[in-house]
């Protein structure tokens, strides 16, 4: 079936998303990176920030009732300016109006909380995007079959019309599962990606 639609993925595909070097601005210490890391990033609070159960607001209060009262501060600090630490991948930017120029629909399917609108118009391929599926608003994550199916809904694609990019291979698989073929782009590289694009027919090589 002939791709008409290309569905990214935000953090590590749009914007950078690097928890070890933002948590470094913010905090000397490695155990305490190390603690932050798990309460924050690998503890549940983060995936119902991203699901919409939970506001960042709470997140926080969540995990300084688990922290050191010494590490409060600077972790409010760093989710206050958490847009500041997603900036936007500059090499994408050419490769999203390189496929908008040729015809293509472009989509959002993201994983963020409920503050993404807030932050949205400092990433500026998003001018080039017809629209966007953030998990919070829709109570659902990737890669549950839900939040695909409401994608597919909420702009009439058909899954075999549409190339699905995302950083982590679950999201990937996830996707692959209801017929949306896709490329996992945890290698960072936008010529790779390039590449992919060319190589299966959706832009010609330069």
């Amino acid at each position: 079936m002939l791709i008409k639609n290309i569905i990214f993925d935000m953090g590590g595909v749009l914007v950078d998303f690097n928890p070890t070097v933002s948590l470094r601005k913010y905090f000397k210490d490695e155990e305490d990176i190390a603690l932050l890391l798990d309460e924050i990033f690998r503890g549940p609070y983060w995936a119902e920030m991203d699901r919409g159960t939970m506001t960042v607001d709470e997140g926080a209060d969540r995990v300084c009732a688990r922290i050191p009262a010494r590490l409060h501060a600077g972790l409010r600090r760093m989710l206050d300016n958490w847009a500041d630490e997603m900036p936007p991948k500059d090499e994408m930017l050419p490769l999203v109006q390189a496929l908008k120029n040729n015809g293509y629909g472009i989509y959002l399917l993201s994983n963020a909380p409920l503050n993404f609108h807030t932050y949205r118009d400092r990433i500026p391929a998003f001018a080039y995007f017809d629209g966007f599926i953030v998990s919070s608003e829709h109570l659902c994550l990737k890669p549950e079959p839900r939040i695909y199916e409401i994608l597919f809904e909420t702009f009439s694609l058909a899954p075999g019309e549409c190339f699905f990019i995302d950083d982590l291979p679950v999201n990937i698989e996830g996707a692959a599962a209801l017929g949306m073929r896709g490329h996992c782009f945890d290698h960072g590289d936008a010529a790779i990606l390039r590449n992919i694009l060319c190589r299966e027919g959706i832009l010609k090589a330069q």
